[in-house]
């Protein structure tokens, strides 16, 4: 989750030498409106660096104890492993990972199969969001699941730059032991969340996102500055890791396109 501590992470990229190429980077929400992004399903046999990039060689700001590095993403027996490590580098003592599209998505169903790491400080996040340095507007729809109680999903929105109220949902069991199916269908003027193919969540109304995004997977550790809400990071907790099975758009108006969809049962 982006939204809660805003940095120009850019800038920092560029004083380090570490900004990637452009031909590298995601598109911005204007290009996904100019091309309406096409439904997957993706089952990480391998990473398909024509739809998805991988964050590395920067820090999002002060609430993060880690790096973004490439290396803390693989591909094992099918199945998206990220991890965090215990590895200094020139920005944190830690280094952590995360996956976004390259294309920004709009309204439709969000969904993948996960297990997530458990551990205080931990954050196991599904989400999307567009906003600096991609586009100046920013939105975003967070599934967070916090190590410090693996048996909660923490729900909530971005509508331009403005957090709403969040609320906790039980996972069914500790989503740290076995792997959850989480999804959230975004239309205009609406969002709801599932687990397990059950609604949990629901919400109506006229400050619901609306800006396309990129939608993220991701895995790191707090400081101080997010002890209150995520707990204070144990150390002991190093390596942890966050298991993706499968991740999946369908967009709006278009059902059940493949079969583990809740669209198929809805």
């Amino acid at each position: 989750m982006i939204g809660r501590v805003q940095v120009a992470r850019v800038a920092l990229a560029c004083a380090l030498g570490l900004l990637v190429p452009f031909s590298d980077q995601p598109i911005t929400s204007a290009e996904a409106a100019a091309t309406p992004a096409s439904a997957f399903f993706d089952d990480f046999n391998s990473i398909d660096r024509h739809r998805w990039y991988i964050s590395n060689g920067w820090a999002n700001g002060p609430h993060q104890n880690c790096t973004w590095t490439q290396q803390n993403l693989r591909v094992h027996s099918g199945v998206l492993q990220i991890s965090l490590t215990k590895e200094r580098n020139p920005l944190r003592d830690y280094r952590c990972g995360e996956i976004r599209t390259r294309k920004a998505l709009g309204y439709g169903l969000y969904e993948a199969r996960m297990r997530i790491a458990a551990g205080s400080g931990l954050n196991s996040a599904m989400f999307t969001y567009s906003g600096k340095p991609l586009t100046p507007v920013h939105d975003e729809i967070d599934f967070e699941m916090l190590g410090r109680d693996p048996h909660g999903a923490h729900l909530t929105y971005f509508r331009n730059g403005v957090r709403h109220k969040e609320e906790i949902k039980p996972i069914g069991g500790d989503g740290s032991r076995a792997f959850h199916h989480y999804a959230f269908l975004w239309l205009p003027g609406g969002i709801d969340w599932y687990i397990d193919g059950k609604l949990v969540r629901s919400l109506r109304g006229a400050d619901i996102p609306v800006t396309p995004g990129q939608f993220f997977f991701s895995l790191w550790g707090g400081t101080a500055v997010e002890d209150d809400w995520m707990g204070v990071f144990d150390k002991t907790k190093t390596p942890s890791m966050m298991y993706v099975d499968w991740a999946a758009y369908t967009p709006q108006g278009q059902q059940c396109g493949f079969p583990q969809s809740i669209s198929c049962k809805r």
